[in-house]
């Protein structure tokens, strides 16, 4: 059994490192190829745009041979044309059919904007540009370059023959190699296998050797962490079904306890409302916590849909002060915002506003009596900042790192002192990052959040 595994390992072994060093050889000959081509292209680019700007300075016959004169000592070739596509001047007699037609059918060229006008080098004999002549905004002609293909087909057709090379030596060499190795790989792998199978049924007491210096080390330091990290999300898991319980557990206490106070015979009608107003706030917390964690599964699943198209942010933020305007007034709170115009964004506006009310709602709630929010809009590099901020308490610096983990609130006690269920920012962080953006937290003058989203500029 031992030996047809190391016989299997062997040529799976070899059969891989052929794939890989083929698969290597074309990127390398693509990259290498395309760099190589790009090389050209660019140069071209750049030495017609000089003989360009030479002749826009100085548009005269003289220039215009001194342009043709310094590219008949160089590798490449220079045509330049007047106003009309009618050859003034070139520097080779070499394939003037060829350039001729490339020449033909570009030229005049009205647009004055440098450009390739042919990068085929695998079937034509040369590759070009052309560089429009503009002297006070009137076209006066342009200036084609040529560069033999040649020199690229030769330059890639010896690195092929190296590559080749390389390739069957290294072929050989592994075959060689990989059978006498196969061996002595066999043992660790049983013994992986051995652990793998353990872990499949749910037991993870089993560690494998770690001082192999290898590849074999590797995976047996990856599966070790593997074991663990199944230990920890066993555990995690459980914590996370207690904090559930817990949570939903304290309203429906609440629900329970002030139900039966309500229907007591001896109650009054000022207390039972009292009592039944405090039902329905539980039961709309209870709602919440349920809505929360419906979401939560939809992002764990794939599931959660983001339907993006061009915002303007500064409208969107208006809309959410205004929805959220009743609860800013019952708190006494205030709510400014600095956004500069014309501020575009690619997100899905339902999902982003969901991101600033439960921003703003924690703002007020954890902030001071009559607390003042305040959301300024900078764009930096490409980048929309969005920063959230109150004049609250702040948080503990060394709970910062984890405002934004599931079921994670300041208070260990998990009072109801400090509001909400502790999913709020966590389905913020997964709304930014599905956003392509970034969140984080930090204490200045209070609590801020920073939201970073990529700028929308094609909104055209």
């Amino acid at each position: 059994m031992r030996g047809k595994l190391s016989v299997k390992l062997g040529l799976l072994f070899f059969v891989l490192m052929l794939v890989i060093e083929i698969a290597l050889f074309f990127i390398l000959y693509i990259t290498i190829s395309n760099h190589r081509v790009s090389e050209v292209m660019e140069g071209l680019l750049a030495r017609g745009a000089g003989h360009r700007d030479v002749l826009e300075n100085n548009y005269d016959s003289t220039t215009l041979e001194h342009v043709v004169l310094m590219e008949s000592e160089a590798s490449t070739d220079v045509i330049i044309t007047d106003e009309n596509g009618n050859i003034k001047g070139r520097s080779s007699d070499e394939d003037v059919e060829f350039q001729s037609s490339v020449v033909r059918d570009i030229a005049p060229v009205k647009v004055n904007e440098d450009r390739i006008i042919e990068e085929k080098w695998a079937e034509l004999p040369y590759v070009a540009t052309v560089s429009p002549i503009f002297v006070d905004g009137v076209h006066k002609g342009e200036v084609f370059m040529f560069s033999r293909s040649g020199t690229i087909r030769n330059t890639l057709n010896h690195l092929s023959e190296q590559f080749l090379l390389v390739m069957l030596l290294i072929g050989a060499v592994t075959l060689v190699v990989v059978f006498a190795l196969s061996q002595i790989i066999t043992r660790p792998l049983i013994r992986m296998q051995q652990v793998t199978e353990k872990l499949s049924a749910g037991k993870a007491d089993r560690k494998l050797d770690e001082r192999h210096n290898d590849e074999l080390g590797s995976l047996a330091v990856s599966i070790n962490s593997l074991s663990e990290d199944l230990e920890r999300l066993k555990k995690d898991r459980n914590n996370f079904l207690s904090s559930i319980a817990h949570e939903l557990r304290t309203p429906l206490t609440y629900v329970k306890g002030y139900a039966e106070v309500a229907s007591r015979t001896g109650t009054s009608d000022e207390e039972r409302v009292e009592y039944l107003a405090i039902i329905r706030e539980e039961i709309n917390h209870l709602t919440s916590l349920v809505q929360q964690l419906f979401q939560l599964a939809k992002m764990e699943e794939n599931s959660f849909v983001i339907e993006p198209s061009v915002i303007e942010l500064t409208p969107l933020l208006v809309d959410v002060r205004s929805q959220m305007q009743p609860l800013f007034e019952e708190r006494q709170a205030g709510l400014s915002i600095s956004s500069p115009e014309e501020v575009f964004i690619y997100g899905d506006a339902v999902r982003l506003k969901q991101v600033f009310y439960n921003l703003l709602n924690n703002s007020v709630f954890y902030g001071y009596e009559s607390p003042q929010v305040e959301i300024n809009v900078t764009v930096i590099r490409g980048e929309v900042h969005i920063l959230v901020s109150d004049n609250g308490p702040g948080v503990p610096e060394e709970t910062l790192p984890y405002l934004f983990e599931r079921l994670y609130r300041v208070d260990k006690a998990r009072s109801r002192k400090y509001g909400g269920s502790g999913l709020g920012l966590s389905i913020v962080k997964e709304i930014i990052e599905k956003h392509e953006g970034t969140v984080h937290a930090f204490n200045d003058n209070g609590l801020s959040i920073l939201i970073k989203l990529p700028e929308e500029k094609n909104y055209d």
